[in-house]
């Protein structure tokens, strides 16, 4: 975006009056003006490990894109500001503002992804003055990295202190950014709510913050203090149920408060890791599939990297693509130890033609076949609403999605056929549970059936496996309410490598969605030989028919 359009107030968005829209440009220098530099904001490969997948938009960032909505208001100025965070703001979407008033001095501003509530913020003003001065100093603030706070570590009467400014250069260019200097909040009241941001993504709780509330209070003598600010802020509660932190904090100076906060977070736990130990605790090791060659798109994370540990687990050979998870990919490859070898890294992006090619090439020159596909990849997963405003996002989704399937099948189905083979696709039981917040995702999920139900008519030779997980413990569910009734991605890869050594051969695609827990194997049994009649047997897979 060029600097002439970014510091013009009229041009708060690109897509016209009424929406507002964020750039990585603008959270840059939001972090730079704030000091909130918090990887949830500002790193690509931290945040792709979190529920979002990307980079999600500061909070007080929408709050000060909110506040310049507004219309001017001569004469007076902010005495008090409350904001619900209901949803994340990604960049590059844009949002539809909605401004209302209860009062003449009381303005609410909504923002919508189509009908969904992503933001309110309620400002409330008072008669008096409001001047948005330039900052005279750069202020430098009293950490420079985010503190990675567990739950353990915020028991209520926690204390920090410290001191507060923001960058002076920074703080001016987002007051331009957003049109901010006629707004009625002085240069003291947006530089308190940048210290909010900066107290909750540095602070408390920290890295693993997830901002959801806000209350501030901003007393008349915070305009007579001088730069930087005393801050203080105590931990109140730690609701357990919800992992949701409740803090209170101050901004003074000479001892004199000049702003009061009610701040609530939610504390995110650490991410799930796919565990080698539990797959073999409901699979143990065997060497039923040794000899066999495996390619596991999307290997190195959640339910891709539990399927490459449960395969090699039982002596196959197992070729695990990544794309960017390099850290994973190679965690994934030691945790095997001495039997390292059994896992080859593929990085690369299966999506691409050029690279599948390349890919098929390798393996038939290492190993000569290749025994089984299993395509579990998928683009980030966020909520989409079925609207007109969306729709680029949604066929971007889908042609994404799609080609993680339809690129590998294309390539490595004559090669699987040479060998009779497995062809499994992970799709999920939201083809029939249809949450009417992932329309993308389901859509995808039922042309990727259908293809295989089209390859499993053309394609006689292989065996072709859809499997449908229920809701998984992964990274993207890896929130409060998301981990509540998840299953253990290790539960599905075990029973998918289970179906794999047992299955008998079958004309039709089939589909497994029972994974429920087996019983332990006998030491004298092989733990993927077929179970005779007398043993405990899961429900049967549904065949889906070819006609």
């Amino acid at each position: 975006m060029a600097s002439a359009e970014r510091n013009a107030p009229d041009n708060l968005s690109r897509a016209g009056r009424g929406t507002i829209s964020f750039t990585s440009e603008d959270l840059a220098e939001f972090s730079a003006a704030s000091h909130d530099r918090n990887p949830l904001h500002m790193s690509e490969h931290y945040a792709r490990a979190t529920p979002y997948g990307e980079p999600v938009v500061f909070g007080i960032l929408g709050v000060l894109a909110a506040l310049g909505q507004l219309p001017d208001r001569p004469g007076r100025r902010l005495q008090s500001l409350s904001v619900e965070f209901r949803n994340p703001l990604a960049i590059g979407l844009s949002y539809r503002v909605d401004v209302s008033a209860s009062s003449p001095d009381r303005e609410t501003v909504k923002l919508y992804d189509a009908t969904r509530l992503m933001m309110k913020a309620t400002f409330a003003f008072a008669p008096g003055e409001a001047c948005t001065r330039p900052m005279q100093d750069d202020e430098v603030p009293s950490i420079a990295e985010a503190r990675d706070r567990t739950k353990a570590d915020l028991t209520p009467g926690t204390r920090v202190n410290g001191t507060y400014g923001p960058g002076r250069q920074e703080f001016s260019q987002v007051v331009d950014r957003w049109g901010l200097s006629e707004k009625s909040a002085t240069s003291h009241q947006i530089a308190t709510m940048m210290w909010a941001s900066f107290l909750v993504g540095m602070e408390l709780p920290g890295q693993r913050a997830v901002f959801w509330r806000l209350i501030l209070n901003f007393l008349p003598e915070l305009e007579s203090h001088d730069l930087p600010f005393d801050y203080e802020a105590v931990v109140q509660e730690l609701d357990e149920r919800y992992d949701l932190l409740h803090t209170t904090g101050t901004l003074s100076s000479k001892q004199t408060t000049g702003a009061t906060a009610q701040i609530w977070a939610f504390v995110r736990q650490d991410s799930p890791q796919p565990s080698l130990s539990r797959v073999t605790e409901l699979l143990p090791p065997s060497q039923r599939l040794s000899g066999k060659v495996a390619l596991v798109i999307g290997g190195s994370r959640g339910l891709g990297a539990a399927i490459t540990q449960a395969l090699a687990s039982q002596g196959c050979t197992v070729s695990m693509n990544y794309h960017r998870s390099t850290q994973e990919a190679d965690r994934v490859r030691a945790g095997f130890g001495t039997d390292s070898d059994r896992i080859m890294l593929l990085q690369g992006d299966a999506a691409d033609a050029e690279w599948c090619a390349t890919a098929r090439q390798t393996l038939l020159d290492r190993y000569g076949k290749l025994d089984m596909l299993i395509c579990n990849a998928s683009p980030p997963i966020r909520p989409l609403p079925f609207a007109p405003e969306r729709m680029a996002q949604f066929e971007a989704f889908l042609a994404g999605s799609l080609a993680l399937v339809t690129v590998p099948m294309t390539s490595f189905l004559d090669t699987l056929t040479e060998q009779e083979g497995w062809s499994i696709v992970l799709s999920s039981t939201f083809v029939s549970e249809l949450p009417a917040e992932f329309p993308q995702y389901v859509t995808t999920k039922c042309a990727v059936e259908g293809l295989v139900r089209w390859a499993a008519l053309h394609y006689p030779k292989v065996h072709h496996l859809i499997v449908r997980p229920p809701k998984l413990l992964t990274d993207q569910t890896n929130t409060t309410m998301g981990r509540q009734g998840a299953m253990e991605v290790e539960q599905v890869a075990a029973a998918l490598v289970r179906h794999l050594c047992s299955a008998p051969r079958s004309q039709n695609a089939e589909i497994l969605e029972t994974f429920e827990l087996q019983q332990e194997p006998s030491p004298n049994r092989d733990p993927c030989e077929k179970p005779g009649p007398d043993a405990r047997q899961p429900a049967r897979d549904q065949p889906i028919g070819t006609s």
